[in-house]
Protein backbone atom coordinates (compact mmCIF):
# COMPACT_ATOMS: atom_id res chain seq x y z
CA UNK A 1 0.00 0.00 0.00
CA UNK A 2 1.83 3.15 -0.94
CA UNK A 3 1.28 6.29 1.59
CA UNK A 4 1.31 9.69 1.80
CA UNK A 5 4.01 10.52 3.82
CA UNK A 6 3.06 14.20 4.66
CA UNK A 7 0.49 17.15 3.53
CA UNK A 8 0.90 20.63 3.00
CA UNK A 9 1.24 22.82 5.51
CA UNK A 10 -1.33 25.61 5.27
CA UNK A 11 -0.81 29.22 6.47
CA UNK A 12 -4.31 31.94 6.26
CA UNK A 13 -3.19 35.42 7.28
CA UNK A 14 -5.78 38.37 7.72
CA UNK A 15 -8.38 36.65 6.17
CA UNK A 16 -11.83 38.69 6.15
CA UNK A 17 -15.13 37.88 5.01
CA UNK A 18 -18.17 40.06 4.74
CA UNK A 19 -21.65 39.66 3.23
CA UNK A 20 -23.04 42.85 2.77
CA UNK A 21 -23.18 44.74 5.80
CA UNK A 22 -22.18 41.56 7.94
CA UNK A 23 -19.10 40.39 9.19
CA UNK A 24 -18.49 36.74 9.08
CA UNK A 25 -14.80 36.19 9.30
CA UNK A 26 -12.64 38.93 11.13
CA UNK A 27 -9.03 38.86 10.81
CA UNK A 28 -8.23 34.82 10.72
CA UNK A 29 -4.62 33.97 11.46
CA UNK A 30 -3.72 30.20 11.62
CA UNK A 31 -1.37 27.83 10.24
CA UNK A 32 -1.56 23.92 10.29
CA UNK A 33 1.23 21.90 10.02
CA UNK A 34 1.69 19.31 7.78
CA UNK A 35 0.30 16.06 8.92
CA UNK A 36 -1.48 17.77 11.39
CA UNK A 37 -5.90 17.23 11.75
CA UNK A 38 -7.74 20.14 13.55
CA UNK A 39 -10.78 20.81 14.31
CA UNK A 40 -12.31 23.86 13.56
CA UNK A 41 -15.50 23.73 16.61
CA UNK A 42 -18.04 26.51 17.49
CA UNK A 43 -21.86 27.04 17.63
CA UNK A 44 -24.10 27.64 14.33
CA UNK A 45 -23.09 30.44 12.79
CA UNK A 46 -19.77 31.20 13.85
CA UNK A 47 -17.67 31.05 10.79
CA UNK A 48 -16.11 27.91 10.55
CA UNK A 49 -17.87 26.59 7.74
CA UNK A 50 -17.22 30.06 5.72
CA UNK A 51 -13.92 29.29 6.28
CA UNK A 52 -13.62 25.75 5.09
CA UNK A 53 -15.43 27.23 2.01
CA UNK A 54 -12.70 30.14 1.41
CA UNK A 55 -10.06 27.40 1.98
CA UNK A 56 -11.27 25.46 -0.85
CA UNK A 57 -11.73 28.12 -2.62
CA UNK A 58 -15.64 28.09 -2.74
CA UNK A 59 -15.99 31.49 -1.30
CA UNK A 60 -13.92 34.58 -1.86
CA UNK A 61 -12.80 36.56 0.99
CA UNK A 62 -12.82 39.95 1.10
CA UNK A 63 -9.06 40.60 2.25
CA UNK A 64 -6.34 38.37 3.34
CA UNK A 65 -4.28 35.73 2.26
CA UNK A 66 -4.03 32.18 2.01
CA UNK A 67 -0.42 29.88 1.28
CA UNK A 68 -0.73 26.26 0.40
CA UNK A 69 2.80 25.16 0.99
CA UNK A 70 4.70 27.75 -1.03
CA UNK A 71 1.81 28.49 -3.42
CA UNK A 72 -0.38 31.56 -3.20
CA UNK A 73 -4.06 30.29 -3.55
CA UNK A 74 -5.64 33.14 -2.51
CA UNK A 75 -7.59 33.80 -5.75
CA UNK A 76 -7.07 30.48 -7.14
CA UNK A 77 -9.87 28.68 -8.06
CA UNK A 78 -11.36 25.46 -6.70
CA UNK A 79 -9.74 22.91 -9.39
CA UNK A 80 -6.66 24.22 -9.02
CA UNK A 81 -6.06 24.06 -5.29
CA UNK A 82 -4.77 20.55 -4.13
CA UNK A 83 -7.69 19.22 -1.46
CA UNK A 84 -10.14 16.83 -1.44
CA UNK A 85 -13.27 17.47 0.32
CA UNK A 86 -16.03 15.30 2.27
CA UNK A 87 -19.37 16.74 2.68
CA UNK A 88 -21.98 15.98 5.52
CA UNK A 89 -24.37 15.12 2.69
CA UNK A 90 -21.36 12.76 0.99
CA UNK A 91 -22.65 13.39 -2.46
CA UNK A 92 -21.87 10.57 -4.12
CA UNK A 93 -23.26 10.24 -7.94
CA UNK A 94 -26.17 7.52 -7.41
CA UNK A 95 -25.99 5.90 -10.69
CA UNK A 96 -22.58 4.99 -9.86
CA UNK A 97 -20.43 2.41 -8.29
CA UNK A 98 -18.54 2.30 -5.25
CA UNK A 99 -15.81 1.36 -7.76
CA UNK A 100 -16.52 4.20 -10.41
CA UNK A 101 -17.32 7.15 -7.50
CA UNK A 102 -14.17 6.30 -5.86
CA UNK A 103 -12.22 6.39 -9.32
CA UNK A 104 -13.88 9.60 -10.87
CA UNK A 105 -11.73 12.41 -9.63
CA UNK A 106 -8.75 10.03 -10.82
CA UNK A 107 -10.28 10.21 -14.35
CA UNK A 108 -10.69 13.47 -14.28
CA UNK A 109 -6.64 14.47 -13.91
CA UNK A 110 -6.13 11.61 -16.78
CA UNK A 111 -4.66 8.84 -14.71
CA UNK A 112 -4.02 6.18 -16.52
CA UNK A 113 -6.72 3.22 -16.40
CA UNK A 114 -4.17 0.34 -14.56
CA UNK A 115 -3.14 3.18 -11.78
CA UNK A 116 -6.94 3.59 -11.28
CA UNK A 117 -7.49 0.16 -11.02
CA UNK A 118 -4.83 -0.19 -8.62
CA UNK A 119 -5.39 2.58 -6.55
CA UNK A 120 -9.05 2.36 -6.64
CA UNK A 121 -8.14 -1.52 -4.90
CA UNK A 122 -5.97 -0.03 -2.17
CA UNK A 123 -8.80 2.48 -0.99
CA UNK A 124 -11.27 -0.03 -1.29
CA UNK A 125 -9.53 -2.40 1.47
CA UNK A 126 -8.66 0.53 3.36
CA UNK A 127 -11.73 1.46 4.10
CA UNK A 128 -13.23 -2.55 4.36
CA UNK A 129 -15.92 -2.21 1.41
CA UNK A 130 -13.77 -4.39 -1.23
CA UNK A 131 -17.10 -6.75 -1.53
CA UNK A 132 -18.88 -3.67 -1.78
CA UNK A 133 -17.49 -2.61 -5.29
CA UNK A 134 -20.04 -3.36 -7.22
CA UNK A 135 -23.01 -1.99 -5.37
CA UNK A 136 -24.23 1.41 -5.84
CA UNK A 137 -24.39 3.91 -3.21
CA UNK A 138 -28.18 3.71 -2.32
CA UNK A 139 -27.23 -0.46 -1.55
CA UNK A 140 -24.94 0.99 1.13
CA UNK A 141 -25.26 1.84 4.46
CA UNK A 142 -24.87 6.02 5.78
CA UNK A 143 -21.37 4.92 7.40
CA UNK A 144 -20.31 2.46 4.25
CA UNK A 145 -21.52 5.58 1.80
CA UNK A 146 -19.17 8.19 4.25
CA UNK A 147 -16.58 5.59 3.67
CA UNK A 148 -17.07 5.96 -0.30
CA UNK A 149 -17.08 9.37 0.34
CA UNK A 150 -13.56 9.47 2.10
CA UNK A 151 -11.89 7.44 -0.30
CA UNK A 152 -12.83 9.39 -3.33
CA UNK A 153 -11.63 12.20 -1.49
CA UNK A 154 -8.24 10.68 -0.96
CA UNK A 155 -8.23 9.16 -4.53
CA UNK A 156 -5.83 11.60 -5.72
CA UNK A 157 -3.77 11.79 -2.68
CA UNK A 158 -4.50 15.24 -2.37
CA UNK A 159 -2.08 17.60 0.31
CA UNK A 160 -5.02 18.64 2.18
CA UNK A 161 -8.35 17.31 2.95
CA UNK A 162 -11.27 19.20 4.31
CA UNK A 163 -14.37 17.38 5.87
CA UNK A 164 -17.46 19.50 6.43
CA UNK A 165 -19.23 17.72 9.46
CA UNK A 166 -18.66 14.67 7.77
CA UNK A 167 -20.38 12.37 10.35
CA UNK A 168 -23.50 14.77 11.80
CA UNK A 169 -25.89 12.73 9.47
CA UNK A 170 -25.29 9.52 11.51
CA UNK A 171 -26.26 7.57 14.25
CA UNK A 172 -24.26 7.99 17.26
CA UNK A 173 -22.90 4.48 17.74
CA UNK A 174 -21.63 4.73 13.78
CA UNK A 175 -20.53 8.09 14.64
CA UNK A 176 -18.45 6.49 17.01
CA UNK A 177 -16.99 3.95 15.25
CA UNK A 178 -16.12 6.12 11.82
CA UNK A 179 -14.66 8.78 14.04
CA UNK A 180 -11.93 6.19 14.61
CA UNK A 181 -11.49 4.91 11.66
CA UNK A 182 -11.18 8.57 10.04
CA UNK A 183 -8.54 9.29 12.76
CA UNK A 184 -6.67 6.12 11.96
CA UNK A 185 -6.86 6.54 8.40
CA UNK A 186 -5.53 10.35 8.47
CA UNK A 187 -2.72 9.36 10.53
CA UNK A 188 -1.68 6.39 8.24
CA UNK A 189 -1.46 8.16 5.42
CA UNK A 190 -0.14 11.92 7.04
CA UNK A 191 -2.64 14.09 5.04
CA UNK A 192 -3.21 17.41 6.30
CA UNK A 193 -6.64 17.30 7.74
CA UNK A 194 -9.38 20.28 8.98
CA UNK A 195 -12.65 19.13 10.25
CA UNK A 196 -15.80 21.45 10.67
CA UNK A 197 -17.81 19.92 13.76
CA UNK A 198 -20.03 21.65 16.22
CA UNK A 199 -19.69 18.32 18.44
CA UNK A 200 -17.10 19.00 21.23
CA UNK A 201 -16.75 15.38 22.05
CA UNK A 202 -15.88 15.01 17.91
CA UNK A 203 -13.23 17.76 18.39
CA UNK A 204 -11.79 16.79 21.29
CA UNK A 205 -11.65 13.22 20.53
CA UNK A 206 -10.25 13.21 16.92
CA UNK A 207 -8.04 16.22 16.68
CA UNK A 208 -4.27 17.04 17.34
CA UNK A 209 -5.49 20.72 17.73
CA UNK A 210 -8.81 22.21 17.89
CA UNK A 211 -9.28 26.04 16.56
CA UNK A 212 -12.74 27.46 19.05
CA UNK A 213 -14.67 30.07 17.10
CA UNK A 214 -17.11 32.78 17.94
CA UNK A 215 -18.86 35.09 16.01
CA UNK A 216 -16.54 35.17 13.16
CA UNK A 217 -13.25 35.68 15.30
CA UNK A 218 -11.16 32.56 16.54
CA UNK A 219 -11.24 32.17 20.49
CA UNK A 220 -8.73 30.29 21.49
CA UNK A 221 -6.16 27.48 19.88
CA UNK A 222 -4.56 24.58 21.44
CA UNK A 223 -4.62 21.16 21.87
CA UNK A 224 -7.90 19.26 23.45
CA UNK A 225 -6.26 18.98 27.08
CA UNK A 226 -5.34 23.16 26.93
CA UNK A 227 -8.25 23.39 25.52
CA UNK A 228 -10.57 21.80 28.06
CA UNK A 229 -8.17 22.59 31.20
CA UNK A 230 -6.66 25.92 30.34
CA UNK A 231 -10.15 27.59 28.55
CA UNK A 232 -8.72 31.39 27.68
CA UNK A 233 -12.53 32.87 27.78
CA UNK A 234 -15.20 32.65 29.46
CA UNK A 235 -17.12 31.47 26.05
CA UNK A 236 -14.33 28.46 25.27
CA UNK A 237 -14.54 27.59 29.15
CA UNK A 238 -18.80 27.40 28.91
CA UNK A 239 -18.55 25.90 25.34
CA UNK A 240 -16.30 22.68 26.15
CA UNK A 241 -17.58 20.45 28.42
CA UNK A 242 -19.66 21.58 31.50
CA UNK A 243 -18.57 24.16 33.67
CA UNK A 244 -19.85 25.98 37.02
CA UNK A 245 -19.50 29.99 36.78
CA UNK A 246 -19.33 32.19 40.41
CA UNK A 247 -19.63 35.96 40.60
CA UNK A 248 -17.15 37.66 43.02
CA UNK A 249 -15.81 40.66 43.58
CA UNK A 250 -11.92 41.03 43.35
CA UNK A 251 -9.99 41.88 46.82
CA UNK A 252 -6.39 42.60 47.21
CA UNK A 253 -3.93 40.03 45.95
CA UNK A 254 -4.76 36.60 44.81
CA UNK A 255 -8.33 36.82 46.69
CA UNK A 256 -12.15 37.24 45.07
CA UNK A 257 -15.14 37.99 47.78
CA UNK A 258 -17.62 35.15 46.76
CA UNK A 259 -20.78 36.31 48.78
CA UNK A 260 -19.14 37.33 52.27
CA UNK A 261 -16.09 34.92 51.99
CA UNK A 262 -13.20 35.63 50.79
CA UNK A 263 -11.56 32.74 48.24
CA UNK A 264 -7.48 32.37 47.20
CA UNK A 265 -7.26 31.23 43.44
CA UNK A 266 -3.85 30.78 41.86
CA UNK A 267 -4.81 31.74 38.57
CA UNK A 268 -4.04 35.65 37.34
CA UNK A 269 -6.97 37.28 37.99
CA UNK A 270 -8.62 39.78 34.82
CA UNK A 271 -7.24 43.20 34.11
CA UNK A 272 -9.19 45.71 35.34
CA UNK A 273 -11.57 47.36 38.02
CA UNK A 274 -15.18 44.80 37.60
CA UNK A 275 -15.74 41.90 39.01
CA UNK A 276 -14.79 38.19 38.30
CA UNK A 277 -16.37 35.19 37.64
CA UNK A 278 -14.76 32.46 38.82
CA UNK A 279 -15.13 28.72 36.92
CA UNK A 280 -14.81 25.31 38.22
CA UNK A 281 -15.30 21.97 36.43
CA UNK A 282 -17.70 19.69 38.10
CA UNK A 283 -15.33 16.93 38.59
CA UNK A 284 -12.88 19.68 39.89
CA UNK A 285 -15.56 20.19 42.76
CA UNK A 286 -14.82 17.95 45.53
CA UNK A 287 -17.73 16.38 47.83
CA UNK A 288 -17.28 15.49 51.68
CA UNK A 289 -18.82 14.39 54.24
CA UNK A 290 -20.99 16.87 56.58
CA UNK A 291 -19.06 19.30 58.77
CA UNK A 292 -15.56 18.58 56.69
CA UNK A 293 -15.61 20.89 53.62
CA UNK A 294 -15.30 25.05 53.08
CA UNK A 295 -18.79 25.36 52.14
CA UNK A 296 -21.71 23.74 53.00
CA UNK A 297 -24.87 22.47 50.63
CA UNK A 298 -27.95 20.77 50.18
CA UNK A 299 -28.55 18.05 47.76
CA UNK A 300 -31.17 19.18 45.10
CA UNK A 301 -30.85 16.96 42.32
CA UNK A 302 -29.12 13.70 41.06
CA UNK A 303 -28.78 12.77 37.43
CA UNK A 304 -26.86 8.60 37.05
CA UNK A 305 -25.00 9.09 33.78
CA UNK A 306 -23.72 5.72 33.64
CA UNK A 307 -19.51 6.29 34.54
CA UNK A 308 -20.33 9.37 36.93
CA UNK A 309 -23.78 10.55 38.74
CA UNK A 310 -24.27 14.62 38.34
CA UNK A 311 -25.53 16.24 41.38
CA UNK A 312 -26.60 19.66 41.30
CA UNK A 313 -25.96 21.01 45.35
CA UNK A 314 -27.83 24.45 46.18
CA UNK A 315 -24.93 26.30 48.57
CA UNK A 316 -26.17 27.36 51.73
CA UNK A 317 -24.53 30.82 52.15
CA UNK A 318 -24.75 32.40 48.79
CA UNK A 319 -27.52 30.81 47.35
CA UNK A 320 -25.91 29.20 44.32
CA UNK A 321 -26.34 26.04 42.70
CA UNK A 322 -23.40 24.09 41.46
CA UNK A 323 -23.29 20.82 39.54
CA UNK A 324 -21.35 18.69 40.89
CA UNK A 325 -20.13 15.34 38.62
CA UNK A 326 -18.92 12.11 41.72
CA UNK A 327 -18.03 8.42 41.10
CA UNK A 328 -20.66 5.77 42.09
CA UNK A 329 -18.63 4.56 44.85
CA UNK A 330 -18.04 7.92 46.40
CA UNK A 331 -21.70 8.69 46.34
CA UNK A 332 -22.17 5.85 48.28
CA UNK A 333 -19.80 6.41 50.72
CA UNK A 334 -21.10 10.22 51.19
CA UNK A 335 -24.73 8.58 51.09
CA UNK A 336 -25.91 11.07 48.23
CA UNK A 337 -29.60 11.50 48.36
CA UNK A 338 -31.73 14.42 47.27
CA UNK A 339 -32.17 16.59 50.14
CA UNK A 340 -29.21 15.67 52.44
CA UNK A 341 -26.45 18.26 53.64
CA UNK A 342 -23.19 17.98 52.41
CA UNK A 343 -19.70 19.81 52.13
CA UNK A 344 -17.77 21.26 49.53
CA UNK A 345 -14.29 22.02 48.30
CA UNK A 346 -13.24 24.37 45.72
CA UNK A 347 -9.65 23.78 45.19
CA UNK A 348 -7.66 27.21 44.11
CA UNK A 349 -5.42 25.83 41.20
CA UNK A 350 -8.87 24.74 39.68
CA UNK A 351 -10.76 28.25 39.68
CA UNK A 352 -10.60 30.08 36.51
CA UNK A 353 -10.76 33.77 36.41
CA UNK A 354 -12.67 35.49 34.03
CA UNK A 355 -13.79 38.96 33.36
CA UNK A 356 -17.57 39.50 34.75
Amino acid sequence: MTQQTQGSRLEIHGVHKNFGDFSALRDINLTIEPGELVCFLGPSGCGKTTLLRIIAGLEQQSAGQLLQGNDDISLKPPKDRDFGIVFQSYALFPNMTVTANIAYGLHSVGTPKARIRERVAELLEMIGLAEHARKYPAQLSGGQQQRVALARALAPSPGLLLLDEPLSALDAKVRHHLRSEIRSLQKQLGVTTIMVTHDQEEALAMADRVVVMNNGVIEQVGTPLEIYQQPQSAFVAEFIGAMNFIDSAPLNGQRVMVGNRAVDVVRPLPEGKGGVRLAIRPEDVHLLPSGDGDWEGRVEAMDYLGAFIRTQVRLTDVALDLVVDVDPRSARQLELAVGNRICLHLPSDALHCFAA
